[in-house]
């Protein structure tokens, strides 16, 4: 299964900010491309939940989607911060990264 695109949005906050990125693995960095494709593998992804609610939640929190679009099919999960597994919680912060250095191109 070939991953062909992923949107990442992360909203809320203090200042209840959105942060957004829209990129092809392709046009990242091997060493990133590599790390993102064994977190998406380690969580299998594509079996989560479309929303992975929490026991509690932090005020001024994030929210964020994610949308992984493959050859075969598009899915998208919504976690708050408080709520994201371990391996979700590396996934969100290598998606942060990715997203911040692509403001700085634009």
């Amino acid at each position: 299964m070939k991953v062909e695109r992923i949107q990442f949005e992360r909203t809320g906050g203090f200042a209840g900010t959105r942060f957004a990125a829209d990129f092809k693995p392709d046009d990242l960095p091997d060493e990133q491309s590599s790390e993102l494709f064994h977190l998406l593998d380690e969580l299998d992804f594509d079996e989560l939940p479309e929303e992975l609610p929490g026991d509690s939640t932090v005020p001024d929190g994030f929210t964020y989607s994610i949308t992984v679009e493959t050859n075969r099919k598009t899915h998208t999960v919504v976690t708050g911060e408080a709520s994201a597994p371990e391996k979700m919680q590396e996934l969100l912060q290598l998606l942060t990264r990715i997203a911040r250095s692509q403001m700085r191109k634009q």
